[in-house]
């Protein structure tokens, strides 16, 4: 499968946009908006953004595109000399709805008054917590490989901050759960444990194996519904090149 391509950066201000969007992320699949493939295009002028973003299908859900386009915006307006973003969702049922709504700075429940069933801050706080066992399973897993069980879970937080700094191979999957460990994992002293529970209990070494399971149980098949992900994104652009505006034409009055 060829990879797909994030829109061409031709300026220090895209590039500066491009590096925001970087750190917003799918709430499903805790992976970016930009490694997924989902930014088309990326315009600056006078310091206003227009950024585009499609997903994979006309009918991915309405509540995790609208949780992305809002982080989107948030993200590139901390950039100081941004007078204004303007995030377009494209390809979209719901496209029409959130493109206004997020440009007015509305609540989902505003926006889809009489639909929504759900409260966006739970479903945040739900999928962070996700976020949180995911990525500890995977660093857990590589460091219990090399150092043993026993040896991986015992581990404190000023152990995986220098993980997290460091230049070993384990550095991006330290990296990626120390962001997470330090919001929802408890006691941040520099001897807390590294591995806690999402009650910021430490995980136990007789508990090693229930715990993954359980993380397993609560991840679901979030990775591989990743790979799905880019896969349905790539058969359904195929041929389209992101920043060109192929995927736009003729598109915006139809799904705004």
């Amino acid at each position: 499968m060829l990879p797909l391509e994030l829109p061409v950066i031709d300026t220090a201000e895209k590039a500066e946009v491009m590096a925001r969007l970087d750190e917003v992320l799918d709430p499903e699949l805790d992976q970016s908006v930009t490694s997924m493939g989902f930014i088309e295009s990326v315009a600056v002028d006078g310091g206003v953004v227009d950024v585009a973003f499609r997903l994979p299908t006309f009918w991915c859900s309405a509540n995790f595109a609208f949780l992305m386009a809002v982080d989107m915006k948030a993200a590139i307006e901390q950039l100081d000399w941004v007078k204004e973003a303007r995030i377009r969702l494209v390809d979209h049922f719901a496209a029409r709805k959130i493109n206004e709504g997020v440009a007015r700075n509305a609540r989902f429940d505003e926006v889809f008054a009489g639909e929504a069933t759900t409260d966006l801050s739970e479903i945040r706080r739900l999928f962070r917590e996700k976020a949180f066992l995911g990525r500890q399973a995977g660093l857990l897993r590589a460091l219990a490989a090399e150092r043993g069980v026993a040896g991986a879970l015992a581990l404190t937080l000023g152990g995986l901050r220098e993980l997290a700094h460091g230049s070993g191979e384990l550095r991006p999957l330290a990296m990626r759960y120390l962001t997470a460990r330090l919001v929802d994992g408890g006691p941040v002293t520099p001897d807390a444990p590294a591995f806690t529970t999402l009650a910021g209990d430490a995980v136990l070494v007789e508990r090693y194996t229930q715990h993954l399971r359980e993380i397993r149980r609560v991840r679901g098949a979030a990775e591989a519904n990743a790979e799905m992900c880019r896969i349905y994104l790539e058969a359904r652009y195929a041929g389209a090149r992101p920043g060109t505006g192929t995927i736009l034409e003729g598109k915006r009055d139809a799904h705004g």
